[in-house]
């Protein structure tokens, strides 16, 4: 049950902006509740699922550690620390430009806010009108989603070592410029949805 608890959050989180994020054979240490990836490729998309028209040039990330609270899992903080982030981004191009991809980022952004109206709406209008099976599969099911709404509200990002330099070559053009940022840490952040 753990090991699933742990990809789940690795690839809710993860998934989007790392290449070959395989989780299918994560092995948790039971005991101390750390997960550790190292040398993750960040995919060249990344940052468009984010809405920014960039595309990644060349990027990684040294290391992603997933503190699991083993003793506490629905009430102690789950951490992802992410140390040495390194990435080099660039305008899409033009000559590249897919205008199926973009409708399909687009489609994939409208139907995962859809998707959370229509289950809250579903949780509220289920609750009212609730039989004696629906009301036992409803507390099974709200035991699950409870579960999992307490990991994800208990999700802490800490990001160390962070390396982003954005070249544009286009903007410009003649003239290429560049500029960089590096931020050595940020403090742990608490949200629901940190990177996504």
């Amino acid at each position: 049950m753990l090991e699933g608890l742990v990809a789940w959050v690795l690839n809710n989180y993860l998934g989007k902006y790392v290449e070959n994020l395989n989780t299918d054979q994560l092995s948790v240490a039971l005991l101390s509740g750390k997960v550790e990836l190292e040398n993750l490729p960040l995919k060249k998309d990344a940052l468009r699922h984010l809405g920014l028209p960039v595309e990644i040039k060349a990027g990684f990330i040294g290391k992603v550690q997933l503190q699991v609270p083993v003793r506490q899992i629905r009430s102690a903080p789950w951490l992802i620390a992410i140390e040495n982030l390194y990435l080099v981004a660039a305008p899409v191009n033009l000559d590249e430009w897919d205008s199926v991809l973009e409708a399909h980022i687009a489609h994939e952004r409208k139907t995962a806010l859809l998707d959370a109206l229509e289950a809250q709406w579903r949780a509220e209008h289920e609750a009212r009108d609730a039989g004696y099976y629906a009301a036992s599969y409803s507390s099974w099911l709200s035991y699950g989603t409870g579960l999992l709404a307490n990991i994800v509200e208990n999700l802490q990002l800490k990001l160390t070592d962070v390396h982003i330099r954005y070249e544009d070559a286009v903007t410009c053009a003649p003239q290429t410029f560049a500029c960089g940022l590096t931020v050595q840490s940020l403090p742990k952040v608490d949200d629901a949805n940190p990177v996504g």
